[in-house]
């Protein structure tokens, strides 16, 4: 999303630097093509040495910049710290991430979100994309202040229905003509529990749904969903592809866009860009998904394989005129309610808020300090 958004500003995106607390990668590279100035830190997972912030502190008093942004909760505290020596520097946090039970993270995570909400009185802005998640954030002690929700945007021109995105999808998969086609978009993680997600596709194939599963992310290929498919014997039916630069010519051919998270969830981007493409979506209830799909989707518990199969079999049993009108709506809720300029618009009052209640903290401490002066 923030590589999106960066690009998405054009000439305007010279105004903006990323500093990657791991090693770069595909992303890092693509926005130095559109002229961002991006370093990395290379940090491993979880770590953050002394030396390394140090390197961030003299990154950000080289280019004393007006406000700094954290990404992400683990790029929220290195913010806090790097921006420690910059008193003026405005300092935001984005959020991305629910928080339906804190016991489902890491002990390093939970680490982090506690010194985040112990300390989150320090900025001027915290943006979150989504509203569940700012409720949440804010039961465990996250300042109310200064708090708003800003739901991520979707590229509609790029993700957009297209008729030969099924037979691309088929042949590449290895997907006869008639089966239908239930898909996700997704990185390998617990949270995404793609495990749930094979054994909805297994009860299907029980019910006597002729059906393939295709799961696109990075990991996937040796991931729990393959394992979980060759345990339950149905491999043949579920293919899983590494991550991929061409999903927005694959995703429309989908028939449902099944997201069968367990947590942490916010507002997910695949969920939005898929209904971009025209698909019809089943999601479970974590975060905003429920309110991202609205009427166009279904909502299912999570950690719930069979509640999931009975919403793709209703999908699948309407019908392919249905589930395309439903497209269409679904299409229309994501480019009216979610649009990039909106998403622009947004973050540019956020940084002038941040900014200018950074100044006016400036200006009262310099006004306490000086002789003969009222505070």
């Amino acid at each position: 999303m923030l590589a999106r958004y960066l690009r998405s500003l054009g000439a305007e995106a010279g105004g903006h630097s990323v500093v990657s607390l791991m090693a770069s990668g595909p992303l890092a590279r693509e926005l130095r093509q559109a002229g961002i100035v991006v370093s990395d830190l290379g940090l491993p997972a979880g770590a953050f040495p002394v030396r390394a912030l140090r390197r961030l502190r003299r990154r950000l008093a080289c280019e004393a910049p007006d406000i700094v942004f954290g990404w992400m909760h683990h790029g929220c505290l290195a913010a806090l710290a790097g921006r420690s020596g910059l008193p003026g520097t405005a300092l935001a946090w984005g959020i991305h991430h629910s928080l339906a039970d804190i016991r489902a993270e890491k002990a390093s995570t939970r680490a982090v979100l506690r010194a985040l909400a112990a300390l989150s009185g320090r900025a001027d802005a915290i943006v979150y994309c989504s509203a569940v998640a700012r409720a949440q954030h804010q039961r465990i002690g996250f300042a109310a202040s200064r708090a708003v929700v800003i739901p991520n945007a979707v590229d509609a021109e790029h993700f957009r229905p297209d008729a030969g995105a099924r037979e691309r999808l088929a042949a590449l998969c290895g997907i006869p003509e008639g089966s239908a086609i239930v898909g996700t978009v997704a990185r390998v993680h617990p949270m995404k529990d793609h495990v749930a997600m094979v054994q909805a596709v297994a009860s299907l194939l029980a019910a006597g749904r002729d059906v393939h599963a295709v799961l696109i992310g990075a990991g996937q290929p040796d991931g729990p969903a393959r394992t979980e498919a060759v345990r339950l014997g149905i491999a043949d039916r579920v293919a899983c592809l590494d991550a991929r630069d061409d999903v927005a010519a694959l995703v429309p051919g989908l028939d449902v866009y099944l997201q069968s998270s367990a947590w942490g969830e916010a507002f997910p981007l695949a969920v939005a860009e898929a209904m971009a493409a025209g698909v019809s979506c089943v999601v479970t209830d974590v975060g905003d998904c429920g309110e991202l799909v609205g009427p166009t989707g279904t909502v299912v518990p999570p950690r719930a394989p069979a509640a999931m199969a009975a919403a793709v079999d209703r999908w699948l049993e309407v019908g392919p005129e249905a589930r395309a009108a439903a497209g269409r709506a679904a299409r229309a809720r994501v480019a009216d309610r979610f649009s990039f300029r909106g998403y622009i618009d947004a973050h540019e009052a956020v940084y002038a808020g941040a900014v200018a209640h950074r100044r006016g903290l400036a200006a009262g401490r310099a006004s306490r300090r000086a002789p003969g002066q009222a505070a």
